[in-house]
Formats: C-alpha cells, sequence, structure tokens
C-alpha cells in the first residue's frame, strides 16, 4: 500500500485515541499457560531514559564525497551510479551507496515553502518555517598561526560577508583554535560583528627567541623524522656561525643542531594538536546541528607532521555528519621570499649552495601546509580558496553552499583492522572530461565493526540531520499545557503503523525492537534535551495481528518554557534497520 495513505491514515487519529492505543501496547496480556514455560515472556518490554548523543567510531563503510566540475568550472550533475569508478588500492569497489545531494538548492525550496498550517486536533504545529534554523555556518579562526595582518584582513571580509549574506534561516558561529572568544551559533549580526573584532593571534607554546641556529617547523620535521641530509647541513652551517669569536667543529655544530630540532619539534606539534583538537570539536558541534552544515577554515595552512591518521579521523567523522569544510588560505597572494619571512634568524647560510637548500626548504614547506587545507576542502567537498588576496571573493566562494555534489559508500574486502592508509581514487567512465575532486585515501579502523555501535550512531546522526526521511509509517503530533506562566508541559506523540516492520519468527514469537528518540532544539538550533524509548517486542501472533490494525504510540514528555522549538522525532526498527525522521515546529507563547 502507498506509504504516504498510511502517513496520512495515522495522522487523522485523534491524540486521545493515540495515547489510548500507547497504553494498551504495554499492556498486551502474557499467555499464563504452565505447559510451556516460554510463554511467561512478556511480549512488550518498554524502557525510556534520556538521550545522551556522542557520535561514535568509524564503521567498515567508507564514504567519499564527489565534486565533479566541467572545463568552465561549473559543477556537474545528473550523473548516475553507474558512472562512477571507484578503487581502493587500485582495485575497483562495488558501491553500496549512492546519493546526489543538492544543498543549494534544498536550502532555497527551504526558505520559499510557506508554513504549513495548524492541524484542527492539535495546538500549534508547523512545519519548519523560514525563521528556523537552516543552515550552520562555522567560521574558524586558526589564531594560533595567522598572522596580526592575517586576522585582520580576514575579520574584516568575514564582517562584510556577513552583513551581505546572512539570511533569516542561517546561524552562524564564530570559533578559534585557541579556544578564545568562540560565540556559539547565532543569527545575532551585532554579536558576531563583535566578537569578530574580538579575535587576536594566541601563542600557545612560547618561542625560544635567540637560539641559534633557529630551525623552522619543517625544518626540524625533515631532521628528526625524515633524516633529511640538506636540512642537517643548512643547520650546521648556521650553527658554524653562531658565535664568530668561537671555532666550532662540524661534530659540535651537528649536536647544536640536532638539540635545536628535537627541542622544537615538540613545540610546533603541540601547535599541529591544538588546531585538529579544536578543529574536531567544531566537528562535533556542527554534528549537533540541524540543516545544512558548513565549516570555514581561516587559516595559513599548518604542517601535520605525524598526524596524518588523526586528520583523517575528522574527515570521516564530517563525511558521516554530513559537514562541509571549506578552507581559505589566509596569506593571500603567496610572496615565495628565499629565506622565509622577516621573523627568522638573521643567521643565513654562508654559501650559495646551502642557500638554495634553505629557499627550496621554504617553499616546500608552503606546499606542504597548502597541501593541508586542500585536502580538508577536497575530501569533504568543499571550496578551498587561495593564492588571492581578494578575500570577499573568498568568502563568497567559501561561505556558499555547493549546488551539487554525489555521496559514494562502500564496504572495503577483507578489512583489517590496523590502521593502516589506503588510497581512493575516483573516475567516471563518461565521454566528457570532467574534473574530480573527492578524498585520496582513508585510514583503516583499528577496532571492527560493532552492530550496537551501528545502530547508535544512525539514530544519532538522523537526529542531528534536517532532512527528512520516510522509510517508516510514522506521524508526530505535539500537544502542551500551562502549568502556570512560565512552566509547561509539551508532549510528542509518535504513531507507527506496523505492518511495514519485517518481524522475524522464532521460537513462536515476532521479534523486532524499536527505538524512539524525541530531541528538543531551541530556535537556533542548539540542542537542549532528548528522550529515548525502546520497546522489545516478542509477540506471539494473535498480539500481533492486533497490533498490525491498530498501530502503537510513544509519548515522550518535557518540562519547558515559552519558546519557540524544533521537534526532531526518529524511529529505528532493528530487524530492518529501517528508519524515519520527521520534524515539528512548536511555539509557545508567554
Amino acid at each position: 500500500m502507498n506509504l504516504a495513505r498510511h502517513i496520512s491514515r495515522g495522522r487523522s487519529r485523534s491524540p486521545f485515541f493515540l495515547a489510548a492505543i500507547a497504553a494498551s501496547v504495554l499492556a498486551v496480556p502474557c499467555p499464563a499457560s504452565a505447559e510451556d514455560e516460554k510463554a511467561q515472556t512478556p511480549e512488550v518490554v518498554s524502557k525510556e531514559n534520556d538521550a545522551s548523543f556522542r557520535i561514535q567510531a568509524q564503521r567498515n563503510l567508507v564514504l567519499v564525497r564527489v565534486v565533479v566540475r566541467d572545463s568552465h568550472g561549473r559543477p556537474v550533475g545528473g550523473l548516475r551510479k553507474e558512472n562512477f569508478i571507484l578503487k581502493d588500492n587500485g582495485k575497483v569497489q562495488t558501491l553500496s551507496h549512492f546519493d546526489i545531494e543538492r544543498p543549494a538548492e534544498k536550502a532555497l525550496r527551504r526558505a520559499t515553502t510557506p508554513a504549513e498550517g495548524t492541524e484542527p486536533e492539535a495546538e500549534p504545529e508547523t512545519k519548519l518555517a523560514a525563521t528556523t534554523p537552516e543552515r550552520y555556518l562555522a567560521l574558524f579562526f586558526d589564531d594560533i598561526h595567522m598572522s596580526f595582518e592575517e586576522i585582520v584582513q580576514t575579520r574584516e571580509a568575514a564582517t562584510r560577508y556577513l552583513t551581505a549574506a546572512l539570511q533569516p534561516g542561517d546561524r552562524v558561529g564564530i570559533f578559534t583554535t585557541s579556544g578564545e572568544h568562540n560565540l556559539d551559533f547565532t543569527d545575532d549580526l551585532g554579536k558576531l560583528h563583535e566578537d569578530l573584532g574580538l579575535i587576536r593571534p594566541r601563542t600557545i607554546v612560547p618561542s625560544r627567541a635567540g637560539v641559534c641556529p633557529e630551525v623552522f617547523d619543517y625544518q626540524a620535521y625533515l631532521i628528526v623524522q625524515e633524516r633529511d641530509p640538506d636540512a642537517l647541513a643548512v643547520g650546521m652551517d648556521e650553527a658554524s656561525q653562531c658565535d664568530p669569536t668561537a671555532q666550532i667543529s662540524p661534530i659540535q655544530a651537528q649536536v647544536l643542531t640536532e638539540q635545536q630540532a628535537y627541542a622544537a619539534l615538540p613545540r610546533f606539534q603541540t601547535e599541529t594538536d591544538y588546531a585538529l583538537r579544536s578543529l574536531e570539536s567544531v566537528v562535533r558541534r556542527m554534528s549537533a546541528a540541524p540543516g545544512q552544515r558548513s565549516i570555514v577554515l581561516l587559516s595559513p595552512g599548518f604542517l601535520l607532521l605525524t598526524a596524518e591518521p588523526r586528520l583523517e579521523e575528522i574527515v570521516d567523522r564530517a563525511l558521516r555528519a554530513n559537514v562541509i569544510i571549506n578552507t581559505l588560505d589566509s596569506r593571500g597572494l603567496y610572496v615565495a621570499l628565499p629565506l622565509g619571512d622577516a621573523s627568522q634568524s638573521p643567521v643565513l647560510p654562508s654559501n650559495a649552495g646551502l642557500t638554495g637548500r634553505k629557499a627550496q626548504m621554504y617553499l616546500d614547506r608552503m606546499k606542504v601546509v597548502s597541501d593541508v587545507l586542500k585536502n580538508l576542502a577536497d575530501d569533504t567537498g568543499g571550496e578551498f580558496f587561495h593564492n588571492n588576496n581578494d578575500f570577499n571573493e573568498g568568502f563568497r566562494k567559501v561561505g556558499s553552499l555547493p549546488e551539487v555534489y554525489y555521496l559514494l559508500g562502500f564496504s572495503p574486502q577483507n578489512l583489517k583492522f590496523d590502521g593502516r592508509m589506503y588510497t581512493l581514487k575516483v573516475s567516471l567512465n563518461t565521454r566528457e572530461r570532467y574534473a574530480i575532486q573527492a578524498r585520496s585515501g582513508y585510514f583503516a579502523p583499528r577496532q571492527p565493526d560493532d552492530p550496537a555501535a551501528r545502530a547508535k550512531e544512525e539514530i544519532e546522526q538522523a537526529v542531528f540531520s534536517h532532512d527528512e526521511v520516510n522509510e517508516l509509517p510514522v506521524a508526530v503530533h505535539t500537544q502542551f499545557f500551562k502549568v502556570n506562566e512560565l512552566d509547561t508541559k509539551l508532549s510528542v506523540l509518535t504513531h507507527l503503523d506496523l505492518r511495514f516492520l519485517p518481524f522475524r519468527k522464532a521460537d513462536g514469537r515476532n521479534i523486532d525492537d524499536l527505538t524512539f528518540v524525541t530531541a528538543l532544539f531551541d530556535r537556533d538550533g542548539k540542542f537542549l534535551t532528548g528522550k529515548e524509548k525502546r520497546l522489545a517486542f516478542r509477540l506471539l501472533d494473535g498480539s500481533l495481528e492486533k497490533l498490525l490494525q491498530s498501530g502503537i504510540t510513544a509519548r515522550m514528555t518535557f518540562d519547558v518554557r515559552p519558546g519557540t522549538y524544533l521537534v526532531r522525532q526518529v524511529v529505528r526498527d532493528s530487524e530492518g534497520a529501517q528508519i524515519s525522521a520527521l520534524n515539528r515546529t512548536v511555539e509557545i507563547p508567554l
């Protein structure tokens, strides 16, 4: 039968009838036959508790977001699953997941769709209106790596962008690598401008001024991790010039250089750890926001050093939470100084050969840190704006939603849970030549797949998504009544038609488990509270027949104050792993 018809039928029932059905479900009688001890098993077991959310570890499904562009740089839509070829370590994979997303079009459609009217038997209940959050944009300033000039230029461009582009359904948050002056998501333009003005460069680890030779971050990495002879030779040459009054032997110069490199590398690693920890925190925060989710990372880039696996975990988390990371290189138009910038040590190599080697190290560093920003954008389907001083244009690009992208997924065969890096390559079998933007690899998980964790993750992702999913026939109604001027009881009733559930037959029982999660968000999309109810069905045939006719209803009750709330209702069954997620907006007047 038609799914929409079942949903409509569920909505036509009065809330009182729904509540009665809910009560009857929990009171299904158990047969008392002494001849069959199994018959004493309860047919329905209900458990309710507060819902706490934390996205679980990755599972055995690799997601690849792909942006396809034509020769003019325009996104290409209309491709099909069979047009894509995905290779994992050179082996063609079978795509188990394929989806086409059009975020910009979806946001425009939502913003122009009028709110649905109130149903006659319920208190005010609407679909999402244009004033409720539709898009979440996080401006993430890497204030521990950015110079003061870079911060001033980018925050001024950010101010102009927000003034011109902020829409009623947008919520913007400001975050920093250091954690100073973070502002949670809001539509208050005054607060956003005020917080932007407070951003300054921050020092996490004090610099070691006056040391000689002064070993910069990439050089320290090459000496310690790569045992690069050229990087060491440049440092030794500069060490021999540190004290003009002393004769420094090559052995002494080598010791001095290696000492400085080993002392400096942990400091640079600490800065990288701060950047990644803060970025992960922003991705987690974005995961708890409904609607379209994008991050704009403003940074001159930074060295990963040995942190590639951790960055890949962040990318994987962003893909699973449908978060797009855009990056803007705050250095603007690159000026490749032969020996770095004016902050570097005045000691220079003593000959042209070593001077050239040092200049090459700086050029290599510029590419490496730029690649970090580029890969973050490529891997998550975002834009990478670089080598350009027009930050106004940069914000127009990185602040906008992508027109179209493709989400591919596959389950690696014979996957070993060893944390190893696997390379990915996406290509097309079309006649036209298109440019492809996609992640280039992933790290295997270190733990095997856990079905319970997978189910929990799916529910959490559905709760914090904004999209409505209708795999199960679900109808949601809201009611409230005032206890006094400030206190209100809000009830959320969720009716489910059981005829589409794939009950499993075992020991004369019909088995399936249902999880109902109801979450409340404020008008800015901030998670307030949630409740979870689990129903374990072990139904005899007669009881099942009755419930197939009536369905069931779960009721969640919340104590709230007057205001506007977004209700997100998610229902999932265990046997079919089917899920439905619906939105309701409730306005409780003073």
